[in-house]
C-alpha cells in the first residue's frame, strides 16, 4: 500500500517526460524520494496549523494589544503621554478634527475633579472631545464654540457664555495657539489673532473672566496650550503669558507637560529644517490645573464636592 501511495505522489509530483517506461533507473530513484519528503513537510505543516487553531484566544490581550483602544488610567506624574487620541475603542470628539485635544487628558481631569451629574463646560468644544468624555462618565456637559462642528455644541463667543454664574463644576478650554491653524471664517474667532500682538492676549483674558465667573467657587479647571515658534520672527511664550493672566483669578494646583503626537514631528523635513534653522519644534503641551478661590466669608469651608486623586470611578 506504502509503494502504491509513493507511486501516485510520484506522478503528481514528477514531469511528464518523467512519467515514461524508459525513464533511466538512477533518474527515477532520484526523483521517487522528492514526493516523500514533500508529504512529510505538508503533515508537519498540517500539525503546526492545528496547534495554532487549537490555541485559546484572549480577546482582552487582544484589545489591549491595539493602540486606538487602550484603556485609560490615572495618570500619577506630571508628564503625560498618549500613544492614541481615544481610549476605549471608540471615538471621543473627531480625530480628523486640527488641533482635537486627546481624551485621555479629559478622562484623567474629570475623574480627578468632578463626581457624575455634575455639570462641564468647554468654551471652545471644537470637535466635541470635552462632551463625549464627559458623557460616557455620567456627567452634564454643555459646549460653545464660533465654529459649532455638532449639533450639540451652541455658536457662542467664548468671550460671552450664555450660562449663569456658577453653575459649572469644571471647565476645560483649549485655544488656539496664534494663528497657526485656519478654525473658522468667524471675525470673532480668536485663531485669526497672532500670539505676537496684545489683542490676542486681551482676548484670552477676557475668555478667562468667563471662565472664573460661570465656575462655581471651590472648584477646578484647566487651560491646555502649546507656545509658538514663527520662522522669521521669533518665539512666543504663550503658556507664560496665559498662566500669568491665570494667575490673576485662580489658585494654581499644578502644571503638566503633555507629550504632543503631532505628525510633523516625525516628518524628517521638518526636523531637518530644525536642526539647520537653529529652533525647536513644539515637542510638549501645557496642561494648567486651577481652582477658582472661595469667597472669604467661606474660605475656611471645605468645597462642595470632594477632590478624588486616586482610584477612578465610573
Amino acid at each position: 500500500m506504502q509503494m502504491a501511495m509513493q507511486s501516485q505522489v510520484i506522478k503528481l509530483f514528477m514531469p511528464a517526460m518523467i512519467r515514461t517506461e524508459a525513464a533511466p533507473r538512477n533518474l527515477f530513484r532520484y526523483r521517487r524520494r522528492r514526493p516523500v519528503r514533500i508529504l512529510y513537510l505538508m503533515k508537519t505543516n498540517m500539525k503546526t496549523a492545528n496547534r495554532k487553531t487549537n490555541q485559546k484566544r484572549n480577546p482582552a490581550r487582544e484589545k489591549e494589544a491595539r493602540p486606538d483602544s487602550l484603556q485609560p488610567r490615572i495618570e500619577p506624574t506630571t508628564l503625560w503621554d498618549f500613544p492614541a487620541q481615544n481610549y476605549g475603542g471608540r471615538r471621543q470628539g473627531d480625530t480628523a478634527y486640527t488641533g482635537a485635544t486627546p481624551s485621555h487628558i479629559l478622562w484623567n481631569l474629570l475623574q480627578r475633579y468632578t463626581e457624575p451629574d455634575e455639570l462641564v463646560v468647554d468654551p471652545m468644544a471644537g470637535s466635541g472631545t470635552t462632551l463625549d468624555v464627559a458623557r460616557e462618565l455620567g456627567r452634564r456637559a454643555l459646549g460653545y464654540d464660533v465654529n459649532p462642528t455638532r449639533e450639540d455644541i451652541f455658536h457662542v463667543d467664548s468671550r460671552k457664555l450664555p450660562l449663569e454664574s456658577g453653575k459649572a463644576a469644571f471647565v476645560f478650554v483649549d485655544p488656539p495657539y496664534s494663528t497657526h491653524v485656519a478654525y473658522s471664517d468667524d471675525p470673532r474667532c480668536i485663531g485669526k489673532l497672532d500670539a505676537a500682538e496684545p489683542e490676542y492676549y486681551e482676548a484670552m483674558d477676557r475668555v478667562i473672566g468667563e471662565i472664573h465667573r460661570v465656575l462655581a467657587p471651590g472648584r477646578h479647571m484647566a487651560l491646555y496650550v502649546s507656545d509658538s515658534f514663527v520662522k522669521g520672527k521669533g518665539f512666543y511664550p504663550i503658556g507664560f503669558e496665559l498662566f500669568s493672566l491665570l494667575r490673576k483669578r485662580f489658585v494654581p494646583i499644578d502644571i503638566i507637560s503633555v507629550v504632543r503626537r503631532n505628525r510633523t514631528l516625525t516628518m524628517g523635513n521638518y526636523r531637518k529644517a530644525a536642526e539647520e534653522g537653529g529652533f525647536f519644534l513644539r515637542g510638549f503641551n501645557y496642561l494648567f490645573i486651577m481652582r477658582k478661590p472661595l469667597p472669604p466669608s467661606a474660605a475656611g469651608a471645605a468645597p462642595s464636592s470632594k477632590r478624588r486623586g486616586g482610584k477612578p470611578r465610573r
